[in-house]
């Protein structure tokens, strides 16, 4: 009925008769299909005029039921409730003019504006921006003069898993017609709950290793000499399935109070003579930098997400769910976070060292 016009649906009216004379609705729509060629009607559309004539009186259309529309002074103020406070709630100043949460969010979408989230960055002190400036264009040297240098690295961090405590962004947001880059700052440490240790070279993820306890020198030295080492030989006896020399590999860590330990640079020395990055290393990690490390950027982030979504109820569950979605992440998905890598690099390059991952476009939104 929606098609017809009042006029059309009164002749549908005058078509069906009166009195004696009561045409069949395939008469009525034969004789209304011949007057109105562009517009064809069914039975179904006849036997509908007729009910509603016969219930309502009439065929105009009846007004829309549901809430009435929002005066244009209001759709003003809720306009100027976000231009004074872009934090505020969209409940809060439905409550303010008397109308709909819904009808608060269809006026600002209609204004194109958006609610952004929240985005937590790490923190930096005074001298990290000259320090992470300096590292990303030594790094981005070295890929420069060999592109397969990012493949060589091999990277390493460890991260703690906790049962539950997950950052909450949900409640954050930031009403705008354009991406703000909001941003707040995040410390970096949280409470041991299980600590692994995993690394990242060429397509492939080493570990995980659970490390019993808090993370010491002595501990970590252990480690590599009795579990990394005997891995990477086994992992390149000769060379990578690129061809690429054992002795060409390198070895990343940051500079954590265990890594930094006497023993451990001397062992690295050892097995990586001038080809480790860290605290003291050939080439300097700066510190506060998870930004420009695939441990922090993608695999940490990556696994929490996908072990948290199964809400692992103990500690064994917990490590099992990190080992087995270690082990489906693909070799093409870990090439794919070294391209990122080095275009990292570069945008840290460009805003001089500060922070950027709120300026950038994220895969995971």
């Amino acid at each position: 009925m929606g098609k017809l016009n009042e006029t059309q649906r009164i002749d549908v009216l005058i078509m069906i008769g009166c009195g004696d004379r009561i045409r069949t609705q395939n008469e009525v729509c034969e004789m209304f299909n011949l007057k109105y060629p562009d517009t064809q009607i069914t039975r179904s559309t006849v036997s509908k005029i007729e009910r509603k004539f016969r219930e309502a009186g009439h065929v105009r259309d009846l007004p829309r039921s549901g809430r009435p529309s929002v005066s244009d002074d209001k759709k003003l103020n809720v306009l100027l409730s976000i231009e004074e406070n872009p934090h505020k709630a969209t409940q809060e100043i439905a409550l303010d003019n008397e109308i709909a949460k819904a009808s608060v969010r269809k006026i600002l979408k209609s204004e194109n504006y958006h609610p952004y989230k929240l985005k937590l960055i790490h923190e930096l002190n005074e001298d990290d921006s000259d320090r992470r400036l300096e590292f990303c264009e030594t790094l981005m040297n070295f890929c420069n003069n060999d592109h397969l240098f990012k493949r060589k690295i091999i990277f390493s961090d460890e991260s703690t898993f906790c049962l539950n405590g997950v950052v909450n962004r949900q409640n954050c947001r930031y009403w705008s017609t354009t991406n703000p880059n909001w941003a707040t700052e995040a410390h970096t440490q949280y409470p041991q709950s299980v600590n692994v240790w995993a690394g990242i070279v060429n397509d492939r993820i080493i570990g995980p290793y659970f490390i019993d306890g808090n993370l010491t020198g002595e501990r970590y030295l252990a480690f590599l000499r009795n579990q990394l080492l005997p891995y990477l030989c086994i992992l390149f006896p000769n060379a990578n399935n690129l061809g690429i020399p054992e002795e060409s590999m390198w070895f990343q860590q940051d500079g954590a109070p265990p890594h930094y330990s006497k023993d451990v640079r001397q062992y690295l020395n050892q097995v990586f003579p001038a080809r480790w990055i860290g605290r003291r290393g050939r080439i300097e990690w700066p510190a506060r930098s998870p930004d420009i490390t695939p441990m922090d950027f993608f695999l940490w982030g990556y696994l929490k997400h996908r072990v948290y979504s199964n809400k692992p109820t103990n500690i064994e569950e917990l490590k099992n769910a990190i080992t087995n979605e270690i082990q489906s992440i693909s070799p093409e998905m870990i090439r794919n976070v070294l391209d990122e890598f080095e275009q990292r690099l570069a945008y840290c390059q460009q805003v001089n060292g500060a922070q950027f991952e709120h300026l950038l476009n994220s895969r995971m939104e």
